[in-house]
């Protein structure tokens, strides 16, 4: 039993760590490439208007091209986003509390303290789910 409550963890956490490597990989891939293009952007700014308004003028309206790309980067932080919904409560959540009932008498004293303690966990996780998916 304790192989089997081991072994859904190990399962839930590796798909946790997927969903979120790769979103996360491609994003930081993206940030560089783009943060590069706009540097490159600046620079060609910068030296297309040295010789119109010298050099001091031409830096200062890149620094404020630079400052307002940089407030339209920050404008989607400052409005909140809908929280996802709660995914619908796992079947086998309900198959491992059911074996973690039933193999609660033959267990020794903290074994039996750690059974609760997990089944306590599982049904807040199950009536949480239950709960989130009423509304």
């Amino acid at each position: 039993m304790r192989n089997e409550i081991v072994a859904l963890a190990q399962q839930k956490a590796a798909a946790a760590a997927r969903r979120a490597a790769v979103p996360a990989a491609l994003g930081i891939a993206a940030a560089i490439l783009f943060l590069f293009a706009v540097a490159g952007l600046l620079a060609a700014l910068f030296f297309w208007l040295a010789p119109l308004y010298g050099p001091s003028g031409a830096a200062l309206i890149a620094a404020a091209t630079a400052f307002v790309l940089g407030l339209l980067a920050i404008a989607p932080l400052a409005f909140k986003r809908r929280p996802q919904p709660a995914p619908a409560p796992d079947a086998t959540l309900s198959q491992v509390v059911l074996q973690v009932a039933q193999s609660a008498p033959s267990l020794g004293p903290r074994q039996a303290a750690l059974a609760a303690f997990l089944l306590a966990i599982a049904l807040g996780l199950i009536a949480r789910g239950s709960s989130d998916a009423k509304k």
